[in-house]
């Protein structure tokens, strides 16, 4: 009898094991498979799966850094900062619902057990997905990526589940979510048109969270199309319906804003009353405190106190940026504007986590001083705006576009002023300029000795500070608890922080002092205009007078370019006024001031040309006449003065072109065949012939080619150059861009004849009279050129080693530091004078260990006295150098 107990007992349980196995299959749709699947799918995936969900959206609410002086978003799923704090979350709950897909997901269709089916068992059959939480999974992965604000992923979900789930209630909530993404991608109309079909839709969830999530989003489309009244009846129901307090809290605050906005002060001040009967978080209750203020009966002063009063409250301290904002805007509706900048500066300086708000006071500040015509101020300020906004900010477009045309603006007006500086400091007599330069280090040095005395000074404090907190601290640590767990000794080391270094931004090099404000020349001899296009040598000490002339233009060249970067960041300037910010006064002042400085070059008329067609533009009559009038007048061939006089000029100017495409190809014939000086007198008369013409890069390009094989190569570069700095977007550009670069990359090859240019040789007469460089017998020092690809620390050791056993008594100094992109120079320094510094070099032109690893036409070295180093760092050019070096030096 037991024996068949235990019989029966195993065959049942072998037979709910079988069934139990046989269930698991998805590929079988039975009522036992899909039951085991639903129970299955929901406890190990799909609740964990909304769990996780559920969880981010959380974080979501708690975690974002509203701003309280713009409209609150009705949802979060479209803020910046959203994604940052969900994607843990998120991207757990897609895992999830990925897993449960792909093992519990039934598509197979049942077997039909009779051959008339009711419309309910119709509708069963016709189910693309039998098991439930399958189907709510692929709903919940579209809202996961919507949070993520993966907007493809999530339309291509949500359509998936309206294609393969019509008539469910997924159907509709998909629909929904939809137009949400829709909202976000800014296509209203298909947005709107959905939310119209749902709520048309007779057989859509009647239940109070589908109406909710119904509501919401119509607020959400309304509240970015910017239409509050609409969005009003919307949000009232949102309200009613909302399943969650933060939520509930959040449009009631929004609720309030809206019905300020749009006129309503009295139900807005109730609205911000039942927010506070909410019990917000302390921030948005203190900012429904502030509005309050704002709306109350109170007026003038007393308003005004009632505001003051709430920032001495240390409770508020992480909040003054809105109230010094409320106060900035109530005094500038009153009238003081010079009171309301005061605020709106304390607003940006108390701002501590809020970035937005910072940034939208310095939009106000940026706003004012543009409306004065204060470019620079606006500059700056609307520069720090533009860094500090989210780019969701409704205006981010506008101070992007106006931080780029005032930063060029600004950026122009330094260049001319450095570059101003650098001329005139450059030509000043030497005596004159070296007490400049003595002047600027001896203000160095001063402010080094204040900044140690004051470092001094708060190390003593900081000292004193700890001996009077330690035994507190020591006597209120808890024992055995780690620091960052312990607030006392977390206080006290915050405290003594601040003490030394004051409240710093976490940032990079936050311990850097020295903000010493410049004149323009001491900008200019500091290094900060350099005119060669290198960084400045980082290896000079700022102390040594060499640091202050590197950047001078010594050479005509140079400061031709210097004149030449004056003439084009002045017409910058102009056209900036004149187009970007349609300011006609300051760009008339602009073009005339450029007019004037440059009254003998082609530029002038561009100018009076520009001048006239603005003023015409203006509707200025007079001035119009006038510029008209000088532009015939004073440069009547100019082909401004031509178009306005002459009709047919555009016949002449085809003409003109004819002829200058006739005497391209001849030039090019005579370059072809080898006949250079022909080819290059027939191009520069072509070049005085097409100015301003498309033809004008073709014939400085075949000058320049020329140039590489008739004159010296420090000419052809500059020829380079300028086609490259005049004509940057034409093809000519390019192809002199490029080829300078190659040039600089061979500059030593070049130079020491491994090259197929034909570099012509210069006397040695003609270089000294022609020289930037002066004989002198002071101290000097050894410079080698070598490639940067080349082993710079093994010829450094070559050289080191090289003094060591040469000249050990000698206290030389060894270092590197780049000369152009391609090129490093390695210095010796510490040589007395004129005949040391020839004796050394012709001892280490003997030693081969020292160039071991360098071709002979790799490197090129000589020596050098200091002044004239800082001459040749500002000049750049080798051969010139090198031929003053063998005029000068006897060293053979």
């Amino acid at each position: 009898m037991i024996k068949s107990s235990y019989t029966r007992l195993l065959l049942v349980l072998g037979i709910v094991l079988l069934l139990g196995v046989w269930s698991c299959s998805t590929q079988k749709n039975t009522f036992v498979s899909r039951n085991y699947h639903n129970l299955t799918s929901f406890y190990n995936y799909y609740y964990n799966a909304y769990d996780s969900y559920k969880s981010g959206t959380y974080k979501a609410e708690k975690g974002i850094n509203y701003n309280y002086t713009l409209p609150l978003p009705v949802l979060l799923i479209g803020e910046s900062q959203v994604p940052g704090i969900v994607s843990s979350d998120m991207e757990r709950a897609l895992n999830k619902c990925t897993m449960l897909l792909a093992r519990h997901s039934i598509t197979v269709k049942p077997a039909r057990t009779k051959n008339t089916l009711s419309p309910k068992e119709k509708e069963f059959m016709s189910l693309n997905e039998y098991v439930k939480w399958a189907r709510e999974s692929w709903l919940l992965v579209g809202k996961a990526h919507t949070w993520k604000q993966d907007l493809t992923k999530a339309r291509s979900t949500f359509e998936f589940v309206i294609r393969q789930f019509p008539g469910l209630p997924i159907w509709f909530e998909a629909q929904v979510w939809l137009a949400r993404v829709a909202i976000l991608e800014g296509d209203f109309v298909d947005a709107q048109d959905r939310l119209k079909s749902v709520e048309s839709n007779r057989k859509r969830p009647r239940d109070k969270e589908f109406n909710h999530l119904l509501s919401s989003t119509w607020a959400y489309y309304y509240q970015k199309q910017q239409q509050p009244e609409a969005m009003l009846p919307h949000l009232r129901k949102a309200i009613e319906l909302a399943p969650k307090r933060n939520d509930k809290i959040r449009y009631t605050y929004i609720l309030a804003q809206t019905l300020q906005q749009v006129g309503k002060n009295g139900e807005a001040l109730v609205a911000y009353q039942k927010v506070l009967r909410l019990n917000p978080a302390y921030d948005m209750a203190f900012s429904a405190r502030i509005q309050m203020i704002a709306l109350s009966q109170k007026q003038g002063d007393e308003l005004k106190r009632e505001l003051i009063k709430l920032s001495k409250d240390a409770k508020n301290a992480d909040y003054l940026d809105q109230l010094y904002f409320t106060l900035g805007n109530l005094e500038k509706k009153d009238g003081n504007i010079d009171k309301a900048i005061e605020y709106y500066t304390l607003s940006a300086k108390y701002s501590k986590s809020n970035s937005n708000q910072k940034g939208m006071s310095y939009l106000v500040l940026a706003d004012y001083y543009f409306s004065k015509n204060d470019y620079t101020r606006a500059q700056a300020y609307y520069d720090s705006s533009y860094n500090s906004l989210d780019n969701t900010y409704p205006e981010f477009e506008r101070i992007e576009q106006k931080a780029k045309y005032l930063n060029s603006l600004v950026e122009n007006i330094t260049t001319i002023k450095t570059e101003d500086s650098l001329l005139r400091v450059a030509a000043m007599p030497k005596e004159e300029r070296d007490t400049l330069i003595k002047a600027i280090i001896a203000n160095i040095e001063v402010e080094e000795q204040r900044a140690r005395a004051m470092e001094q000074e708060e190390r003593n404090q900081s000292l004193l500070y700890q001996q009077t907190q330690r035994y507190r601290t020591e006597n209120t640590q808890e024992s055995g608890k780690w620091y960052f767990y312990n607030q006392a000794s977390l206080s006290y080391g915050q405290s003594e922080f601040q003490m030394k270094w004051g409240k710093r931004k976490l940032e990079d090099n936050w311990r850097r002092k020295n903000k010493r404000v410049l004149s323009s020349d001491e900008v200019a001899v500091a290094g900060t205009g350099n005119t060669s296009g290198q960084e400045p040598q980082k290896q000079l000490s700022p102390k040594t007078p060499e640091y202050y002339l590197v950047n001078l233009p010594f050479s005509d060249s140079l400061k031709q370019l210097s004149v030449e970067k004056i003439k084009n960041a002045m017409l910058r300037v102009a056209e900036i006024y004149e187009v970007n910010l349609s300011d006609y006064n300051e760009a008339k002042a602009a073009y005339l001031k450029l007019a004037q400085r440059f009254a003998d070059q082609d530029i002038a008329a561009n100018a009076y040309y520009r001048l006239y067609r603005m003023a015409s533009q203006y509707n200025r009559q007079d001035d119009a006449a006038l510029f008209r009038s000088t532009l015939i007048t004073n440069y009547p061939k100019s082909p401004y003065a031509i178009l306005l006089s002459n009709p047919a000029y555009f016949e002449q100017l085809s003409k003109q072109q004819n002829e200058g495409e006739a005497l391209y190809q001849k030039a090019y014939e005579l370059y072809s065949k080898g006949q250079l000086s022909e080819a290059l007198s027939i191009v520069q008369g072509g070049i005085a012939k097409t100015k301003n013409t498309p033809l004008e890069p073709k014939f400085m390009l075949l000058e320049a080619l020329c140039q590489a094989k008739t004159a010296e190569l420090k000419v052809f570069k500059t020829s380079l150059s300028n086609l490259a700095a005049n004509f940057p977007k034409t093809e000519e550009g390019h192809l002199a861009e490029v080829m300078l670069k190659q040039v600089e990359q061979r500059e030593l090859q070049l130079i020491s004849g491994q090259t197929d240019l034909d570099i012509a040789p210069v006397t040695p007469q003609t270089e000294i009279q022609a020289s930037i460089y002066s004989a002198t017998d002071g101290e000097h020092m050894f410079v080698m050129l070598v490639p940067k690809r080349s082993n710079i620390n093994q010829t450094k050791f070559n050289i080191i080693s090289f003094n060591v056993d040469e000249f050990l008594e000698a206290d030389l100094n060894v270092a590197n530091q780049p000369f152009t992109d391609y090129i490093e120079m390695i210095t010796c320094t510490g040589l007395k004078d004129k005949q040391t510094a020839i004796k050394y070099f012709k001892m280490i032109s003997k030693e081969p260990k020292v160039f071991a690893g360098l071709k002979p036409a790799d490197y090129q070295m000589f020596v050098i006295s200091i002044d004239n180093f800082a001459r040749f760092l500002s000049d750049k050019s080798i051969p010139d150098y090198l031929n003053f070096f063998k005029a000068n030096y006897k060293t053979e």
